[in-house]
């Protein structure tokens, strides 16, 4: 197997297999947002047939090259159409794209190396092997496939109340087709938290990107008067809570777990599988979502940095590995 930039000439059939096998964050309509530093890769068998691919973000800062994810995309892949049915050659089929990647990869000499792996990559030897940090990160997966009551019964008890008084103090989570309400909630939380957040990309997502085949919104008002929100993109079997805000001048404590709780139940009412809550390690965060009753779920990352700056980003205490 090989992995190699795509022609142009490529692009419908990865297209085509990413749509079937993997992420909406695979397909071209979403790399396109991040310009010329997002490379399309494809996985190509012996006998030259694309067979799977992934994405790999480039940009340079203080002048090295750096290979990431790029924002608000959670994973790069890579996603792969096995063709085996006996359980050890589908597992060999999957191991020789990995080691595909971390060849690529170890090749490319970057000066710094962060790459999330596909949420069913469990396999992260061959990355091990070859010097690099895997790291688990988590996110928390919901079943879709519960009643409306079951989903409600799993919820944590302080989030279950924190919606019912939403509720009863008359605060309404409505659709929301104006993304400049929405765009707005979000900068003003993180404005307040003092977080960078790329303005231009976040409108291109919400402007560019989003349809209302692909994502979707609610807001919640009290007196009419904008809130909070949360904001979700999807693919035919998962829905993804990319984005929310609030404001604090007329916060309400109920307010975000309404606009939440409601983004859960559109997405089973879409027919989607799963709602994945995008995870995060700080501990608010990730509390906030804990409460919503889904399953808390590992996934791979697979880090490298030339040794000093491994040494210097550890001790400006930046979380790289």
């Amino acid at each position: 197997m090989k992995l190699r930039a795509l022609e142009p000439a490529e692009f419908a059939a990865y297209d085509k297999l990413a749509k079937a096998h993997g992420t909406l964050f695979n397909r071209l309509d979403w790399l396109a947002l991040f310009g010329s530093g997002m490379q399309a890769y494809g996985l190509f068998d012996d006998g030259g047939q694309l067979r799977g691919g992934l994405s790999l973000y480039r940009e340079r800062r203080w002048g090295l090259e750096i290979i990431r994810r790029p924002p608000f995309t959670p994973i790069c892949g890579p996603f792969l159409a096995v063709r085996s049915t006996n359980p050890v050659a589908a597992f060999e089929e999957r191991r020789r794209a990995l080691e595909c990647l971390a060849d690529h990869l170890d090749r490319s000499r970057a000066a710094i190396c962060m790459v999330p792996l596909a949420r069913d990559v469990a396999d992260g030897l061959p990355f091990f092997w070859r010097g690099f940090k895997v790291v688990p990160l988590y996110t928390y997966l919901l079943d879709l496939a519960q009643t409306p009551e079951q989903l409600r019964a799993n919820m944590a008890p302080d989030r279950r109340n924190d919606v019912s008084k939403a509720q009863r103090d008359g605060l309404v989570a409505q659709r929301e087709t104006d993304m400049a309400t929405v765009r707005d909630l979000v900068l003003a939380s993180f404005g307040r938290q003092r977080k960078h957040l790329d303005r231009a990309l976040l409108e291109a997502v919400l402007f560019r990107y989003a349809r209302p085949d692909n994502s979707y919104a609610f807001v919640v008002r009290r007196a009419e008067q904008p809130i909070a929100a949360s904001f979700v993109i999807h693919d035919a079997q998962t829905a993804y809570y990319l984005l929310g805000g609030y404001r604090a001048d007329n916060r309400h404590h109920g307010a975000g777990a309404l606009a939440v709780a409601e983004a859960i139940r559109h997405a089973r009412e879409l027919g989607l599988r799963t709602f994945d809550f995008e995870g995060s390690v700080l501990p608010p965060i990730e509390r906030f979502f804990r409460g919503f009753g889904g399953r808390l779920t590992p996934y791979l990352t697979v880090n490298k940095a030339r040794w000093p700056l491994e040494m210097a980003l550890k001790l400006r205490n930046r979380n790289f590995f």
